[in-house]
């Protein structure tokens, strides 16, 4: 049985392929191996960085493992495990990742600075974290609280939580300043509930392909998420 409450927002966002491309883009190129993803829900971006490997993916639900373990159970040199980053991590993953990447999952964690720790436990010397978490105090909804967020970042946040936890931050960046705005309105005006429709999906990720170039242009001074390329120090 799945526990996580979002599964019917992760269904819905599996569809937004340009979205998802984007964000995979953004994150894959910082990526050495062997890497680790943290919470990887029911693996949608998950195949975006399956050629990463010795690629190990987790997830502390026992539900959405199994989910994982089939999708991916004729993948060589892929492993599926439960995690609990908030827990000691175990004994054989202590240093054994350059990299772990977790793609709005810190926000999920109540003990966020626990997780950065853990997180640091299990990374090699000069080992990087990378992370997309969701962005700006403001903009939290009722759509967050029911997906379980227990926060937005904001970016001094989100740098003095990383350096509390013997983080140096090599990259950080505000990421999709359209998608905060729809966001942040849609919030305001919507009449049917919190839930992500399939038609909102499609009408933003038609338009992607143009947000795309104007921020590898233009960086935005906003966003609904925050991209941080963080190495252990």
């Amino acid at each position: 049985m799945i526990k996580y409450q979002g599964i019917s927002t992760l269904e819905v966002l599996q569809e937004a392929k340009n979205y998802n491309n984007w964000i995979a883009d953004s994150i894959r190129t910082h990526i050495t191996t062997p890497v680790l993803e943290i919470g990887a829900g029911t693996g949608n971006l998950t195949t975006y960085f399956i050629k990463k490997r010795p690629l190990y993916i987790s997830e502390n639900d026992a539900g959405l493992v199994k989910i994982l373990k089939q999708k991916f159970s004729n993948e060589k040199n892929v492993f599926i495990k439960q995690l609990d980053i908030v827990k000691n991590p175990p004994k054989e993953f202590t240093s054994k990742f350059s990299t772990v990447f977790g793609i709005n999952v810190l926000e999920h964690i109540k003990e966020d600075e626990i997780a950065l720790k853990n997180i640091h436990k299990i990374l090699k010397k000069d080992g990087k974290l990378i992370l997309l978490v969701p962005a700006k105090k403001f903009a939290y909804t009722k759509l967050d609280k029911e997906l379980g967020h227990h926060r937005r970042y904001e970016k001094n946040e989100l740098i003095e939580k990383l350096q509390k936890t013997n983080y140096t931050i090599e990259l950080l960046y505000f990421f999709n300043i359209v998608g905060l705005v729809s966001w942040y309105v849609r919030d305001k005006v919507k009449r049917n509930g919190v839930n992500l429709k399939p038609y909102h999906i499609t009408i933003f990720d038609s338009i992607v392909p143009v947000l795309r170039i104007i921020e590898s242009i233009i960086p935005t001074p906003l966003g609904i998420s925050l991209i941080v390329v963080a190495r252990k120090s």
